[in-house]
């Protein structure tokens, strides 16, 4: 292997290594975003004082937090005596780091009786 050789070896390592290097930044600046988007949601809906995140006539999302039990089973009620039927229950994580699980509440998914087939 010549001098010339080598030297151009080199060359492509060192641009190979840079471009490794910048798309491992750029996967971390996206990573990041996406971590401070979720805490900033999960900040908000841990300061939240509302059952009802959402209602429309055909879905109800209600958040079960503890400490507001009873202000949750007073919505509960409502929104079955609406005609709403419970589909879905999903548990809301602060942090979704593999084995830690810190859960923060429940989210509750009711769809209208009228648009279940």
């Amino acid at each position: 292997m010549g001098l010339k050789e080598k030297f151009s070896i080199k060359e492509k390592q060192e641009s190979i290594t840079k471009a490794v290097k910048k798309e491992a930044k750029s996967e971390y600046r996206e990573d990041k975003k996406q971590v401070l988007g979720q805490a900033k949601r999960i900040k908000k809906l841990w300061q939240s004082k509302e059952v009802v995140q959402l209602k429309t006539d055909a879905i109800a999302v209600l958040y079960k937090k503890r400490g507001y039990e009873d202000k949750f089973f007073e919505e509960f009620e409502k929104i079955t005596k609406e005609g709403y039927q419970l589909v879905l229950m999903e548990p809301v994580k602060a942090l979704n780091a593999g084995s830690i699980d810190i859960q923060i509440g429940i989210y509750y998914y009711f769809q209208h009786s009228k648009f279940i087939n």
